[in-house]
């Protein structure tokens, strides 16, 4: 009974404060003077891969890199289907649309997100070397993009404090955010186990899906209040942001190289899932409801792979 009680007050946290935390990026782009998809992938996006990029650290520092590296990859798939998909869905919008900026730059991320992995893969491992190399690379990334929005100058030093506060009220929210997901995950887990439920299925679900339960709901609500853009920043920036520096920081930890060969399979549908949201954005510059329906069907397709239960050959 207490978890169900924990439960369901760590949900009712986690919408209020990923509310929130959407909030809080758009005042700290405003005084910035970054627009909404820069601020979705620098500060959101960062923000919400937190729970990766801890998860992939530690399992690294402790001698088993190849779990970090399955929790990235599996990651990715959960954000460009599921997360994306249900966030459509659930924003009660019959699609979404972008304008010719954020569609031009979209169409940039999806195409990094679709390389970085046939990279990886082609290197054949995950080394100290490759890592450093996908650390430079986000920091590169992340530079590139952080441009000022035209005739919008950033506030000035009289605003210094003002920045600092909404800053804190961020870290603060996206803080809630973060543990309400953990809280939800550990009693889902309990609850789950107690209902005879088998961990095979536990793990491909609920874990799976708790990773990235940070940039569903922040997703959700950026969407609900039309900022297609921050939303869409989050899901692809934190796609990128996993392959560059969650997946780059825990190779500096690896005690040994992790051989990448054994994640093809994976490699090869975060590919797959990729190149379909991006097909979805570049024909019509928008994702409506069926689109969105067919998102939540790939993942339905990856968590069946993922059972066992072998669909097509991958």
């Amino acid at each position: 009974m207490i978890e169900w009680l924990i439960l369901i007050g760590s949900l009712l946290v986690l919408m209020f404060a990923s509310n929130k935390t959407v909030n809080y990026v758009m005042k700290l782009s405003d005084l910035f003077g970054i627009s909404g998809l820069t601020a979705g992938f620098i500060i959101l996006s960062v923000a919400t891969s937190l729970p990766e990029l801890i998860v992939s650290s530690i399992s690294a520092f402790e001698g088993n890199g190849s779990l970090g590296v399955g929790n990235i990859l599996g990651a990715n798939i959960t954000n460009v289907t599921l997360v994306l998909g249900l966030s459509v869905i659930i924003s009660k919008k019959r699609g979404i649309i972008f304008n010719k900026t954020v569609f031009e730059r979209l169409i940039q991320f999806l195409f990094i997100s679709s390389l970085i992995p046939l990279f990886i893969l082609q290197t054949g491992g995950v080394t100290f070397i490759l890592g450093l190399i996908l650390v430079l690379l986000f920091i590169f990334f992340s530079v590139k993009t952080s441009k000022k929005i035209e005739g919008h100058e950033e506030m000035t030093f009289m605003y210094k404090k003002d920045k600092i506060i909404v800053l804190v009220k961020f870290l603060v929210a996206i803080t809630f955010v973060v543990l309400s997901a953990r809280f939800i995950v550990d009693n889902a887990v309990l609850i789950a186990k107690s209902l005879g439920v088998p961990l095979s299925v536990i793990g491909a679900t609920i874990v799976s899906i708790g990773t990235t339960l940070p940039e569903l709901t922040t997703t959700i609500q950026a969407f609900r209040k039309r900022l297609f853009d921050v939303g869409l920043g989050n899901v692809i920036g934190s796609c990128i942001t996993n392959l560059t520096l969650v997946l780059g920081v825990s190779s500096l930890f690896n005690a040994s190289p992790v051989n990448i060969v054994s994640f093809t399979s994976l490699i090869l549908f975060a590919l797959l899932a990729t190149i379909i949201t991006w097909f979805f954005i570049s024909t019509e510059r928008r994702i409506d409801k069926k689109e969105a329906l067919m998102l939540v069907g790939v993942y339905a397709i990856f968590i069946l792979q993922e059972l066992g239960f072998s669909l097509f050959i991958l």
